[in-house]
């Protein structure tokens, strides 16, 4: 594992402090009343949401000012080339409204459009991870790490929303990998990845996600030593689906899903870390 960079970890100590700023303000709205619309993609989103937003910008803008900020809410903000801050200010949201405590706030940095550092922070479940490229992971300061599962016969498998492999037309790879592993859950959003991380499941598996609900995780899961690819074998946070695991299991779930389309996914070393 190498060293982690002096700049990585200042960002990330930098997003810690963002996180205790978001916690504040989503905790204070926590299982409240909340004004819900929806935006023009089906989701819900609530004042909170915004206003998260809005707090972690200045907070980044004002102490990076030659940074570049990009949220879910309101875009990109700033010079292409710049380090950026990638938000989710609530992952969860529906989670969120409905009084369930499985939201967080998920804070990564790119550059050159690689994620270096991040924190995930989960105020309701009292728990947050936390990365630097390289490693390591921690959670609640106690480093994590994948675990040694190599057969997806003793894996536990999870799933993102069925609905999205449905409307991917992926459901194929739910009954396959449903079939074969030990055991199936579906804990979704950020927190099937946190478990990956953390070795308490093996394989997570989105069909549908874009790169703010993604950035933090994946640095977080590539810190405590797994994989994060797309379905298509991309070690990438763009967006589109999303695949972690201990690494020990990532070709073989990529093999399925080159076998049930017909063809080869991508999968080899050069697609991992």
């Amino acid at each position: 594992m190498s060293t982690p960079d002096a700049e990585a970890l200042r960002w990330r100590d930098a997003a810690h402090e963002l996180a205790d700023v978001a916690d504040a303000l989503t905790m204070s709205a926590f299982r409240h009343h909340l004004e819900v619309r929806t935006k023009a993609d089906g989701t819900w989103v609530t004042q909170v949401d915004e206003d998260v937003e809005r707090a972690l910008r200045r907070a980044i803008l004002d102490r990076f000012p030659d940074h570049a900020v990009l949220g879910e809410e309101n875009g990109r903000q700033g010079p292409a080339d710049a380090p950026t801050w990638v938000l989710d200010p609530i992952d969860g949201t529906t989670n969120f409204v409905k009084r369930n405590p499985i939201f967080a706030t998920l804070i990564a940095v790119q550059l050159d459009g690689q994620e270096v550092a991040g924190v995930v922070s989960a105020p309701a479940l009292t728990t947050r991870w936390d990365g630097v490229a390289g490693g390591p992971a921690h959670q609640d300061g106690r480093v994590v790490t994948v675990s040694r599962v190599d057969r997806v016969e003793d894996a536990e498998v999870a799933f993102g929303g069925l609905d999205t492999f449905v409307a991917a037309e992926r459901m194929d790879l739910v009954a396959e990998l449903s079939g074969r592993a030990a055991r199936v859950r579906g804990y979704g959003d950020f927190w099937q990845h946190c478990l990956v991380a953390a070795g308490s499941t093996d394989v997570a598996v989105e069909a549908e996600v874009k790169v703010w609900d993604l950035a933090a995780v994946k640095l977080v899961v590539e810190a405590a030593g797994g994989r994060f690819t797309d379905l298509s074998g991309r070690r990438t946070a763009d967006g589109g689906s999303a695949l972690s695991s201990n690494g020990r299991l990532h070709d073989e779930v990529l093999g399925m899903v080159g076998t049930l389309d017909g063809g080869d996914a991508l999968g080899g070393p050069d697609h991992g870390r």
